[in-house]
């Protein structure tokens, strides 16, 4: 019996701990998604130029370029360099 009842906790803290890390894992994935930790993501179906001449808005978001800033709903982008030169 006592064996038994060992049996049952091992397997107990085993599925607590995989729970855990499935948890753990499914927030990285979902942190990862957005772009410096935080900023919102381009919404779905936005078509924007594949031009890097990065803005940065409030918060501190960067994007690739206004198009996809705006896209986002970000507000009060400027120019961050790195841009295309004429």
């Amino acid at each position: 019996m006592e064996r038994k009842m060992m049996s049952y906790r091992i397997a107990r803290v085993l599925f607590i701990l995989l729970a855990t890390l499935v948890l753990a894992a499914g927030a990285s994935l979902i942190l990862a998604g957005k772009p410096g930790g935080g900023c919102p993501r381009p919404r779905a179906g936005c078509i924007c130029p594949e031009v890097y001449d990065p803005v940065t808005c409030d918060g501190g978001c960067t994007y690739s370029n206004q198009c996809f800033a705006s896209c986002a709903g970000a507000k009060n982008c400027v120019p961050s360099g790195g841009g295309p030169t004429s």
